[in-house]
Parts: structure tokens; C-alpha cells; sequence
């Protein structure tokens, strides 16, 4: 059985391994802070030259990543059209695939759980082909009894099948987080699967967070990829999240954050060669027995399944972008204040993710079957990726004053030291102005605004990109810092689960 290794390993040489790792991108942000510093004392010109050309780096990456956003969404407008039901029964193999889609929940109402197995319901594959399974903990009590009677009475018969498993809290080497909820419904799954005498081969698992909401074709285009592969068994699956269940409700700093990632997901799909699986995503079910299914003591199962794979099968695995939506929850709350800590915290734990760096550094990086070349180019996509976002938007609005406060008379004297704010603030406002293509896909793609509010609401939908300066800085970076610091102090981040708010 393949072996993934053990993030809490007991084993001497490969906890210090796995220390060095986890202490790396902490490393490398504030070595990057303290140095940059320390130069202005000896060395202004060339800090303020340096801070000068990463302004200028980010306006050109900022039209290279607006040209790819225009892509994806022209992409995604004439995917939505293809009746992908049709082309799937063009094939003679329609009938060989079959469907599981596990929602994971913990102390989700039902309603909102209701909500995404009825978008299940409702689309337009053959509901005899669907196994719906939700994965529930132990450890809600009470609450979880009434979601069960209640979803098992409502859903029981609809599908091929209605699973509700009941994760046991607990269990030794576990910790409370998603991934061993996952496995432990998985396991259950598997034995179902054998029941209704259908083959592992023939299953594609989509893996889903409680508030998933599947576009009705989600699944007729998700088949349509698979049989489309070479081999479908070395991919993973992945569509586009939207995070509109609540977007009109959702304060504007949510609403920036959530659009925020949308579209970086939306400009990802179209750079497939660095996608990694995030939030909701589908994968073959033998392969996902093949690999022993989630780590159970890792906070980041969604993206840790990527790089489990991509080390079972030396390099060759890879994920494919489904141009079709899944829309999701913006976070929100009853007051600003909560949810802004509630906004931190999901942001803090998708940062998080780096803690795959230490794991993947003692499997794919050793793997000597791995072509060398792609290997590390995806190793360091993973770490600039994580640099850059505990770096970029502090570097970007603070380090313009280093070299003019710390560099001496000398250069603070010079024509280029008195104008660099003046130049940085150019170059900011111009790469800003792309926000004006960002707020068009935004608002074309908003689901319909509810009656309740006015035009004034469209208006604020507007407005908000104002707040991207601060939401960068406060919901960016910070985030990422401190599960870096974490990380290089061994203080290890719980798994917390983003509390599921809707206006009534």
C-alpha cells in the first residue's frame, strides 16, 4: 500500500526534515523583509532601483493576468452553452460512469445542506447514476441526529444511492479536520460501492464543501472531460468556484475577497500547468484508493491530494480544468467585526496550504522516477506562489521608504529619491486600472441582485474595489504570515471551518 509520509513522524532524521521545510517560507518572507531593510542603510539607490522594477513587474503581470482572465470567462460563457448531456450519450461508454459526490459537513444547518443536494436533484444527469454520500462528525452532537432524519427522509430513493456517514471523534493520529472526515466516508463509500455491484473504475468522486452549489450540467461536462483522457485515472477534475450563494448579502470586503478568488481560479484554469486542486474538486475513485485516500493529521486535504497523487505516479498526473461553475459561500456574519475575523481566518487556513511543502520535499521532491525538470517546476510554483503572497502587498505599500529613510543624505538628496514616491504611485495607479475589466466580469457574472435591496447595492458592487489596497494587506498578506510563522514555530494551525451564514 502506498505511503505518503507523516507530517508528525516520530522519526528522527525525518522530523528534522520536515522541520526545515516547515521553517522555510517563514525563511524566506522576513529574510526578504530584514534584507531589503539593512540594504537601504548601505545600499539605497539599488533597494529603490530594485523597488522600482518590482512595481513595474507587477503592472506588466497584472495585463498578463487580465488577458487571461478575459480567456477564462470567454471560455466559461461557451462552455455554459455546450449541452454537454448530449455529447456525452454520443458515446457508447455514457453508461460505464457513475457519479459520488461527498458533501463534508460539520455543524452545517440542514437547510444549507439541503440547498446543495438539491442543486444535485436538479441537474441534468440521470439521478440513477448518483451516489450521494454526506459526511458528517461525531462530535456535532445533537445537531447531527436532526440533519440526518431529516436529509435521509428527504433524499432517501432519489439517487442511486443516499449515504450519511458519522465520522467518530477521536481516533488515534487524527486530527479534527476535513481530510479524515473524508477518508472515513470514503472508506464507507468504498464498501457501498461493492453492494450495488458497481466496479471502483467506474466511479469519479467529486469531493465537495457543505455549501456547494453545482451548475446543472456540472456533471455531463465533468463525465464529458473524463472520457476525453488518455488516461482519466491521472487527473483530478476541477470547476470553477464561485462564491455567489450570498454575494449580495456578504459585506464588501468579503465580496472583494471572494471575487478576488474567484477569478484567480479563473486565470488559473487557463494556465493549467500550475493548477493545483482547491475546495471542491473531482477525481477518480480507484485512484484515490490507490494513494490511500487524505492524510488525517494535515490541515490542507484539498490540495494535499494533488501532491499525494502527483508522487504515486512520478510526475505523470495533472488537473484538468472544468470550465463550468460551482458557486459557493462569501463569508459573512451578523456583525463587520465577525466576519472580518471569520474572513481572516478561512484566508489564514487556505495559506496554510504551504505546510505541503515539507511533505511533498520528503516524496516527489526525493522521487527518483519524477522527471526532474517538472518536478521542480512545480515544487517552486508551490513556494513563489506562497512568498509572493506573504510578501508582495506589503513590499508594494510600505517599501517605497526604506532607502529614502535609512539611505543618508546623500541619496535623499538626489532627484530619483525625492520622486520615487511620486513613481511608485504612478505605476500603482496604472496597474489599478485593471480593475476596470475585473469589475465587468464581476458584475456579468453576479447572479441576479435579490429584490430586497436597491440600486444603491449595484453601486457599492462598484465601489468596492476601492478596498483592494487594504483587503491585500490585512486579508493578504497577513493571513499568509502568520501561517508561516506558525509553521517555523511548530505552533500548528487547527483545522477551522468557515461558519455558513445566509440573510433570511
Amino acid at each position: 500500500m502506498y505511503k505518503y509520509p507523516d507530517p508528525k513522524t516520530k522519526d528522527i532524521k525525518d522530523h528534522r526534515i520536515q522541520r526545515f521545510y516547515e521553517m522555510l517560507p517563514a525563511i524566506l518572507t522576513f529574510g526578504t523583509f530584514f534584507i531589503l531593510i539593512i540594504l537601504s542603510f548601505f545600499i539605497p539607490l539599488w533597494v529603490a532601483i530594485f523597488i522600482l522594477i518590482y512595481n513595474l513587474y507587477w503592472l506588466f503581470k497584472s495585463v498578463y493576468l487580465s488577458i487571461h482572465l478575459v480567456y477564462a470567462y470567454h471560455k466559461l460563457k461557451e462552455d455554459a452553452k455546450i449541452d454537454w448531456l448530449s455529447k456525452i450519450k454520443e458515446n457508447s461508454k455514457f453508461d460505464y460512469w457513475y457519479h459520488s459526490i461527498m458533501l463534508l459537513t460539520y455543524d452545517e444547518s440542514k437547510e444549507v445542506l439541503e440547498d446543495s443536494i438539491n442543486a444535485i436533484k436538479n441537474s441534468n444527469y440521470p439521478l440513477d447514476k448518483l451516489i450521494v454520500v454526506v459526511a458528517t462528525e461525531e462530535r456535532e452532537g445533537e445537531n447531527r441526529l436532526e440533519k440526518e432524519n431529516y436529509l435521509t427522509k428527504k433524499f432517501k430513493g432519489v439517487f442511486k444511492d443516499f449515504i450519511v456517514t458519522n465520522h467518530p471523534d477521536g481516533i488515534e493520529g487524527e486530527m479534527k479536520a476535513k481530510g479524515a472526515n473524508a477518508t472515513f466516508g470514503a472508506k464507507i463509500l468504498r464498501e457501498k460501492i461493492k453492494d450495488l455491484d458497481i466496479k471502483e473504475e467506474q466511479v469519479i468522486i467529486s469531493v465537495f464543501d457543505s455549501d456547494t452549489i453545482v451548475s446543472p450540467n456540472y456533471f455531463a461536462g465533468l463525465t464529458y472531460n473524463v472520457m476525453q483522457e488518455k488516461d482519466p485515472y491521472k487527473a483530478s477534475y476541477q470547476p470553477l468556484p464561485m462564491y455567489h450563494n450570498n454575494i449580495w448579502d456578504a459585506p464588501a470586503f468579503a465580496r472583494v475577497v471572494a471575487v478576488s478568488s474567484s477569478f484567480w481560479h479563473m486565470m488559473e484554469s487557463v494556465r493549467f500547468d500550475r493548477m493545483v486542486t482547491f475546495s471542491s474538486h473531482s477525481m477518480m475513485f480507484k485512484t484515490l484508493v490507490k494513494v490511500n485516500y487524505w492524510p488525517v493529521n494535515m490541515v490542507s486535504d484539498d490540495s494535499v491530494i494533488y501532491w499525494k497523487c502527483v508522487d504515486f505516479y512520478e510526475g505523470d498526473y495533472k488537473v484538468v480544468p472544468i470550465h463550468l461553475t460551482v458557486s459557493l459561500d462569501a463569508v459573512q456574519a451578523k456583525n463587520p467585526i465577525t466576519a472580518f475575523g471569520n474572513q481572516y481566518k478561512q484566508l489564514r487556513r487556505w495559506a496554510y496550504g504551504i505546510e505541503n511543502l515539507a511533505t511533498t520535499m520528503r516524496s516527489y521532491a526525493v522521487n527518483p522516477k519524477a522527471p526532474f525538470f517538472q518536478k521542480w517546476r512545480r515544487i517552486l510554483n508551490m513556494i513563489i506562489g506562497h512568498y509572493t503572497w506573504a510578501t508582495s502587498a506589503i513590499i508594494l505599500a510600505m517599501y517605497v521608504w526604506p532607502p529614502i529613510l535609512f539611505g543618508g543624505k546623500e541619496f535623499q538628496d538626489t532627484v530619483f529619491s525625492n520622486n520615487l514616491p511620486i513613481y511608485v504611485s504612478t505605476i500603482m495607479n496604472i496597474t489599478l486600472t485593471g480593475l476596470i475589466i475585473t469589475t465587468y466580469i464581476n458584475i456579468v457574472l453576479l447572479p441576479p441582485k435579490p429584490k430586497k435591496y436597491s440600486f444603491l447595492r449595484n453601486i457599492m458592487m462598484y465601489l468596492q474595489w476601492a478596498l483592494i489596497p487594504i483587503v491585500a494587506l490585512f486579508l493578504g498578506s497577513l493571513p499568509a504570515i502568520e501561517s508561516q510563522i506558525r509553521l517555523f514555530l511548530g505552533k500548528y494551525l487547527g483545522f477551522w471551518v468557515t461558519p455558513k451564514i445566509r440573510d433570511e
